[in-house]
């Protein structure tokens, strides 16, 4: 993050700060970065965690205090709910607070949920920094993938990285973990390659699927039906892999529909709430398939929900006959 880097870099901060958002990993490294900055010996004379329900007036007291020895006293508060409706009056109080800090203390808040809209928001956005962690789009995920191999004395080409994307599936913190174990894996190699990728990186159970139902789409019985035995080995719910081709199929159908319509990509990716790789993936699938064989294969995925729903058969039973059915 721009801003944050150079408030480290310069060694002057900001009265106030306001990490939110949704991406974990990077609210914990923001985290980090700023706690080092600001407090390295992690004095606790300078350092101060307050209970998430500590009132606006013991926040102001305690921002009062001068730092001992040091530049700045650093007071952290996390999930307040300050900046959501609930505590007015302390949130009223802290936004008239804001413009009075001292200059030698520092407040982080790290907060779940925020409204943008509130008085509060408004005032640390003006004062300081509030920065929203989102997951990145595929290609600065790319780009981050890359650059941590480096930084560790491995080459990750694009492709690779784009594979990795495709294959590891959810948070940042995910991705990073297989990326340790990428470059551990490495040792002396220069080069994480696509085969180490497939070979030590956990599949997610969306790609997993999203594998079988290319096999389903390529009419390959026998492929299909080793993958699904494979995620019952796993232990993996029938009925969630069931959820999930359903779901797929939607995609299908709907990244299908829109690109005839002419929409772009990364608009289907936008407005589907999906990654632009993924997108790319179901409107290539699509191809193959009819917009009515699509509807007849979600329909017979409900069907199938329902037959299981009401007793009608087994449900691990269900799902491997409704794949064969599809291969056909």
């Amino acid at each position: 993050m721009k801003v944050l880097n150079e408030h480290i870099k310069s060694g002057k901060f900001a009265p106030v700060y306001l990490f939110h958002g949704a991406e974990s990993f990077l609210l914990r490294h923001w985290q980090k970065r700023l706690v080092d900055a600001v407090a390295p010996d992690a004095s606790s004379f300078n350092t101060e965690v307050l209970d998430a329900k500590t009132s606006a007036s013991d926040i102001i007291a305690s921002s009062e205090t001068l730092p001992f020895m040091a530049s700045y006293r650093l007071i952290i508060l996390k999930n307040t709910g300050l900046f959501e409706t609930g505590r007015k009056d302390d949130a009223e109080a802290l936004a008239a607070y804001i413009p009075q800090i001292p200059e030698t203390t520092v407040i982080m808040f790290v907060e779940a949920g925020v409204d943008k809209r509130g008085r509060l928001y408004k005032r640390v956005k003006d004062a300081g920094l509030a920065a929203e962690a989102e997951t990145p789009s595929e290609a600065d995920l790319m780009d981050w993938a890359i650059k941590m191999c480096a930084s560790r004395g491995k080459k990750l080409a694009r492709p690779a990285a784009a594979h990795m994307m495709r294959s590891v599936t959810g948070d940042m913190q995910l991705l990073h973990n297989e990326l340790e174990k990428l470059i551990a894996h490495a040792g002396d190699d220069a080069e994480i390659t696509i085969t180490d990728i497939d070979a030590l990186c956990t599949k997610s159970l969306d790609v997993k699927v999203f594998d079988l139902m290319k096999a389903v789409g390529a009419g390959n019985a026998k492929a299909a039906a080793k993958m699904y035995s494979d995620l019952m080995t796993l232990k993996e719910s029938p009925f969630m892999v069931l959820s999930m081709m359903a779901r797929q199929y939607r995609f299908y159908i709907q990244c299908s529909y829109l690109a005839k319509k002419g929409v772009a990509q990364k608009d289907i990716a936008s407005k589907l709430s999906q990654h632009p790789f993924a997108v790319k993936e179901f409107v290539a699938g699509a191809k193959n398939l009819t917009q009515q064989a699509m509807i007849n294969a979600l329909n017979q995925c409900l069907e199938t929900d329902f037959a299981i729903k009401s007793g009608k058969i087994n449900d691990a039973a269900a799902v491997e006959l409704l794949i064969i059915k599809l291969c056909s």
